[in-house]
């Protein structure tokens, strides 16, 4: 146990320490600075990464006992089943319920605007995790019924772009092009890749047959699809979009900052109550699965509740953390970079996309994953390495569509008709793990702080106008998670070469051989 959670906290710590560090040396070498006018700025960001970092560790130890269990008991149970009504409805709601506790679309929800009021997030997490439910209950029913992966890869995203299309020709809607890309990386994060992942590697273990390995991957992959149609079927029928609002860092005391965002009648968007409405439905839906049809003993039972536990308290820590100084941090450091030169601008936050996948701790899993399948052929280090200039690319193309202003669709078009043509060059396993990599990059902090960078350099370069936030300052996350799975399916196809290579040498020293043994009677 006290392993477990020392090696969360510095798994957590990985995950913070260096984007807090790079923030520090944009401050102190006047590249970026996060000056506020009651001088609380470093107190604010070094107290803001401890409490980043306890509640992260909290989440993530709370995660991997309660809603990755979830996942695997459920998977488990849902294969077996023999009536298709029952699978489908308890995958449906729990996919539902547990992308509605995921912390990056809580985050994401308070910076976008479709209806006025406080009814605004809940139509937004609403619809995203109405994707997120429709599509996890189309990748357990694929991988019962064991059908291929790319078929249904290429026919949603061909009835995605079809959508995008109907959207692009309206000029007051493709203003919401990059946040519609956005819904599918927000939802992929630390809530929902443990539960997603258990639940597709337990219907694929039980299920067996051949096949059974490739299959347990993908349904992240899957699962990320669902929410970019719902929030484009959301933007078709919403018919006025209301202008995006820039919020201005507010000065008041440390402590009140956090506090402010914690407590339930506070501003923030982590309140101890909003936490628990995401929560609370997941366990009570489990435990009603549960008593009909798993009935766990009483000691796992209670494994459950002290892991929702954790990650009830983790939950609303660390999205009290990023709401009190990593948002609004954020924001200043892009207001402030935006006053540098182009260049400046885009090699900084190359530079923050380095840092930002080295520092999600998925991603060493992730690494760990492939550096096994290959046996040792692509190795931890050539992929951290593809990733890292993945995300760099990504988030140095984000800060030129900042400052030049150019729509998102010339990038994320060509990018996922690339990631879909290389389906058919790359091996099975590699694409389904590619397809489930973009949800390991575009973590808690894209959206907590790369997000308001690129919001802020908008912001600032429009003269404080808001008006072009939704269209150029949003797409990042997207872009974020788009990268990953174009860099995963380059490497399965050099691995193939190297296979096809290495098969070929093998096979050609076997027939010498054998025809050397040519006895003539």
């Amino acid at each position: 146990m006290k392993n477990r959670h020392i090696q969360a906290f510095i798994s957590s710590s990985l995950s913070i320490v260096p984007m807090i560090a790079i923030i520090l040396i944009l401050h102190f070498t006047n590249i970026a600075s996060i000056s506020m006018a009651d001088n609380t700025h470093i107190w604010l960001i070094l107290i803001g990464m401890v409490v980043l970092i306890v509640g992260l560790a909290l989440f993530q130890i709370g995660a991997s006992s309660s809603l990755s269990k979830v996942g695997e008991y459920m998977g488990a149970s849902l294969s077996k089943q023999k009536n298709i009504f029952i699978v489908v409805l308890f995958a449906f709601t729990l996919g539902l319920l547990i992308t509605c506790a995921e912390p990056s679309i809580l985050i994401v929800s308070k910076q976008v605007t479709i209806v006025p009021g406080p009814a605004n997030a809940f139509i937004l997490v609403g619809s995203i995790a109405l994707g997120v439910g429709i599509f996890v209950v189309i990748g357990i029913l694929r991988i019962i019924h064991h059908k291929s992966l790319k078929l249904w890869y290429i026919f949603f995203y061909g009835l995605l772009f079809m959508l995008i299309c109907l959207i692009a020709i309206d000029p007051e809607r493709r203003k919401l092009l990059p946040f519609i890309f956005d819904a599918g990386g927000v939802t992929t994060g630390s809530a929902t890749v443990p539960f997603i992942l258990a639940l597709g590697a337990g219907v694929a273990m039980v299920r067996g047959g051949k096949g059974a390995t490739n299959d347990s991957f993908g349904l992240v992959g899957m699962a990320s699809i669902g929410p970019v149609i719902s929030t484009a079927l959301l933007i078709m029928i919403k018919a006025n979009i209301p202008a995006y609002e820039a919020s201005e860092v507010v000065n008041m005391p440390i402590h009140m900052r956090f506090i402010d965002a914690l407590i339930p009648s506070g501003s923030g968007f982590g309140s101890s109550i909003e936490v628990l409405i995401a929560i609370l439905p997941i366990l009570v839906i489990f435990f009603i699965y549960n008593f009909i049809y798993i009935k766990l003993p009483k000691h796992k039972i209670y494994k459950l509740l002290i892991g929702f536990l954790y990650a009830y308290v983790g939950l609303a820590i660390f999205l009290s953390a990023t709401s009190a100084a990593m948002t609004p941090i954020g924001a200043l450091v892009g207001r402030n970079l935006s006053l540098q030169s182009d260049t400046v601008v885009v090699l900084v936050a190359f530079a923050i996309g380095l840092v930002t996948i080295l520092c999600e701790p998925a991603v060493h899993v992730l690494t760990k994953q492939i550096e096994d399948i290959s046996d040792g052929r692509i190795t931890k280090t050539m992929v951290l390495l593809v990733l890292s200039l993945g995300v760099g690319v990504a988030i140095a193309l984000a800060a030129l569509r900042a400052v030049f202003e150019f729509s998102i669709l010339y990038i994320i078009v060509p990018g996922y008709a690339i990631s879909l043509a290389l389906t058919f060059a790359c091996p099975d396993i590699y694409t389904a793990i590619a397809f489930d990599s973009g949800g390991t990059a575009s973590g808690p902090m894209s959206s907590s702080f790369v997000l308001p960078m690129i919001i802020g350099i908008v912001i600032q370069r429009s003269a404080g106008s808001g008006e072009n936030v939704y269209e150029y300052g949003f797409g990042v996350v997207a872009l974020i998670a788009m990268t990953p799975i174009i860099a995963i399916q380059a490497l399965g196809i050099i691995q193939k070469i190297k296979s096809d290579q290495a098969f070929a040498v093998m096979r050609k020293h076997v027939y010498s051989i054998e025809d050397a043994q040519i006895i003539n009677f």
